[in-house]
């Protein structure tokens, strides 16, 4: 039991123990995220329908993508890819030209990868 902290659950019952207090707090903040599913998208409502190019007249370059790879800062924690900034700005002149590609294929085709719709979203608490 922790000194002096407990919780009052969904049948007004006092939680006192670290695990209970675990669930309550899990089943508190899983209630503000979904789950979605990655099948069919909503389409959404053009905001500037006097351009009818979408993002096909967004410039994707190799200069442009070397510079945002060199802005990627070498002390920085691997994201959800466990790709380090640091591997990333070793291999750039090998990964420059097939980002190019793939970004300028999504813009074209107007739709991303499936697996990049899906993220596992996971409270950190504090």
């Amino acid at each position: 039991m922790l000194e002096g902290i407990s919780l009052i659950d969904d049948k007004n019952e006092v939680v006192d123990s670290a695990e209970g207090m675990s669930q309550e707090f899990n089943k508190f903040f899983s209630s503000f995220f979904t789950k979605e599913t990655s099948g069919e998208v909503p389409k959404a409502d053009w905001l500037y329908k006097d351009n009818d190019n979408g993002l096909r007249d967004i410039e994707i370059t190799k200069k442009i993508v070397s510079e945002k790879l060199d802005r990627l800062r070498d002390n920085k924690a691997a994201g959800s890819d466990d790709l380090l900034s640091r591997f990333l700005n070793a291999i750039k002149q090998e990964i420059v030209c097939p980002l190019v590609i793939l970004f300028k294929k999504v813009l074209s085709e107007e739709a991303v990868p499936v697996d990049w719709k899906e993220a596992n979203v996971v409270p950190i608490f504090n």
